[in-house]
C-alpha cells in the first residue's frame, strides 16, 4: 500500500514538472525577441532571399544586414524588386508591398514597405 502511494506521488511530481517546463517553454517562445535576433545573422544575398522558403529562417537571418547595411528606405520600387523579388502579397494597395520573412509564434513575420512616388518611405517588420 505504501509503495503505491509513493509511486503515485512520484508520478504526480513528474507530471507537474513536465507541465511547468512546458509552460515556461511556451511563454519564452511567445516572448522571443523577434526576427532580428532569433536567427543566426548572415550577409544579405539576393539570390538566396528570392529562393528562400518562407517557413525557414533564411530571410530573417539576412534582415539586419538588409535593413542596416544595404538599406530599404529611400530605394525605388524597381531597386527593391531587383533585390527582393516581387512582393508576395498584393492586397490591392499600390502604396505598400509585403515580403514574408520567417515563422513567428503563431504565423509569419513580414517586411512591410510603404511607397510614395515610387520610393520606399518606410519599412517595418511585423507579425501577421
Amino acid at each position: 500500500m505504501k509503495s503505491s502511494i509513493k509511486r503515485s506521488r512520484i508520478l504526480g511530481c513528474l507530471a507537474l514538472l513536465v507541465f511547468v517546463t512546458g509552460m515556461i517553454t511556451l511563454v519564452s517562445t511567445y516572448l522571443s525577441p523577434g526576427p532580428y535576433t532569433s536567427t543566426v545573422p548572415r550577409p544579405f544575398n539576393s539570390n538566396q532571399w528570392k529562393s528562400a522558403d518562407n517557413w525557414s529562417d533564411t530571410r530573417c537571418g539576412m534582415l539586419a544586414d538588409l535593413t542596416h547595411r544595404i538599406g530599404v528606405v529611400g530605394k525605388t520600387q524597381s531597386e527593391l524588386y531587383a533585390l527582393l523579388g516581387k512582393p508576395q502579397h498584393d492586397d490591392g494597395d499600390p502604396n505598400s508591398g509585403h515580403w514574408e520573412l520567417c515563422p513567428s509564434f503563431m504565423d509569419v513575420f513580414i517586411l512591410e514597405v510603404r511607397w510614395r512616388n515610387g520610393r520606399a518611405v518606410s519599412a517595418q517588420v511585423r507579425d501577421t
